[in-house]
């Protein structure tokens, strides 16, 4: 008999799995932002002459749902405006959106610089200026009837009425114990920590108390942020005018329908279009 010789055959290793190639993933899309929206239209915003500002006066989340319904109208037809409106600007018509969401960031950031101080922080000032201004003006009253203080100058500290003259009071009364402070020394429980502190407090209240009658100050940022957001929307009423030109256009009298007017609401649209603010109706450049 002949002798076979069997070669031995390898079997593939399944214990290791090949492994898939990387799949790179595609990169998301940024998350949307108003600030982004805000930063490229402000800069054609601040442009715009100054008579071509108006004030905000409609409400904003108004205007915005507003604008979102006269694109969302327009936007398909594009084609046919941009065929048979050659001088119509197209591109700023479907930016419209974003440049009413910058108007929702530019209300929302001159609301943030132009609220005062906290409630809560002013009454805890005030709280602990008044436990303070109390004990140190009842005994300057002692020291006046002992002749140690001019009666005059504690009389005018104790005449004061409302929160902004209490703000005062810790002010002067700082300045009333340390101008008699050597005739004073050793005669009262008050030591400088205590007395500087209610100059503290009584200057830090007058920076955000309002005397009666007196008109709120406007801090700096704050005006430069309103000034901003009316500039914004000045930009978005001149936008708008074209959108409405175009939905007229293709609407004729239905464009209220379809293209409403910034503050439109339901039931009261020509009545909102009266008030409509005019601006003059040259178009910036686009950013």
């Amino acid at each position: 008999m002949g002798c076979y010789s069997f070669g031995m055959t390898t079997k593939p290793n399944r214990s290791q799995p090949v492994s898939p190639r990387p799949v790179t993933p595609a990169p998301a899309e940024p998350p949307p932002s108003h600030k982004k929206s805000f930063e490229s239209f402000v800069g054609a915003a601040r442009k715009l002459a100054k008579e071509q500002v108006v004030p905000l006066k409609l409400d904003v989340n108004l205007i915005f749902a507003n604008v979102g319904q006269g694109v969302s109208a327009v936007l398909p037809l594009l084609g046919k405006l941009r065929a048979e409106l050659p001088l119509l600007p197209i591109d700023d018509l479907a930016k419209l959106p974003l440049l009413a969401e910058a108007l929702l960031y530019a209300h929302a950031e001159s609301q943030r610089h132009h609220q005062p101080a906290k409630r809560q922080e002013i009454d805890e000032k005030l709280t602990e200026l008044l436990a303070l201004r109390e004990p140190l003006l009842l005994q300057a009253e002692v020291f006046a009837h002992l002749g140690l203080l001019p009666k005059d100058r504690v009389a005018q500290i104790r005449g004061g009425k409302g929160l902004f003259d209490a703000a005062q009071d810790g002010v002067a009364l700082s300045d009333l114990y340390a101008e008699y402070r050597d005739r004073l020394a050793g005669k009262h429980p008050f030591g400088d920590a205590q007395l500087a502190r209610v100059a503290a407090l009584g200057q830090a209240l007058l920076q955000v108390i309002t005397p009666d009658g007196a008109r709120s100050p406007i801090p700096a940022a704050a005006a430069a942020a309103m000034d901003d957001r009316d500039r914004i929307y000045s930009l978005l009423v001149l936008r708008h005018g074209e959108l409405r030109k175009a939905g007229f256009y293709l609407f004729g009298e239905q464009v209220d329908d379809k293209v409403p007017p910034l503050g439109a609401r339901l039931g009261k649209r020509q009545k909102v279009e009266s008030i409509e603010p005019a601006v003059a109706p040259q178009s910036p450049a686009t950013p």
